[in-house]
């Protein structure tokens, strides 16, 4: 049961991590206004 828990926890952390980026998130990263990022 606990080797499920760590494969399945192994292949979420890796989806986001090597997740294609979207147009969107890139603009928003390179954006000047970076308090617009904080999620106030």
């Amino acid at each position: 049961m606990e080797t499920y828990i760590l494969i399945i926890l192994v292949i979420v952390v890796g989806f986001v991590l090597f997740r294609p980026i979207s147009k969107k998130e890139l603009d928003r990263y390179n954006d000047k206004d970076n308090w617009s990022n904080m999620g106030f």
